[in-house]
Order: structure tokens, then C-alpha cells, then sequence
């Protein structure tokens, strides 16, 4: 497992979903309304998943079996 990828893939993800939430006006913001800041958002959480998904799973070659 590799933390600081799982950590900032967290991260990432969290933002996007918020992002995604403003623009479709359903958490307080600014200047982020819209079908874009939706896209925005959708786009970098699933960056985020996918590096928790590159931190989460076993390095090849590796003898580390998935969940320990």
C-alpha cells in the first residue's frame, strides 16, 4: 500500500465531490454553479478514486496479498 497515494487520492476526491455538489447548487458557493464545475468535479474525483485504487491494490511482483 502506498499512503500518500491513497491520501491524496482522498483528498482529490473529496474536492471533486464538492465541486460537483456547488455546481449543482446543492452546497453553498460563489462563482461555482453550472453544468461545468459538475464535470469539473465528477473529472477529479474520479482522479482521486484512481489513484486510491493505484495505492490500495499490490505492487507487482509483489507477495502482499489484497486487504492485509
Amino acid at each position: 500500500m502506498r499512503p500518500l497515494h491513497v491520501a491524496s487520492g482522498g483528498i482529490l476526491a473529496a474536492m471533486g465531490i464538492a465541486w460537483a455538489l456547488q455546481g449543482a447548487w446543492l452546497l453553498p458557493a460563489t462563482f461555482m454553479r453550472g453544468p461545468e464545475w459538475i464535470l469539473i468535479g465528477a473529472g477529479l474525483a474520479g482522479v482521486g478514486l484512481f489513484l486510491v485504487y493505484l495505492g490500495t491494490r499490490p505492487r507487482p511482483g509483489s507477495t502482499e496479498r489484497p486487504g492485509k
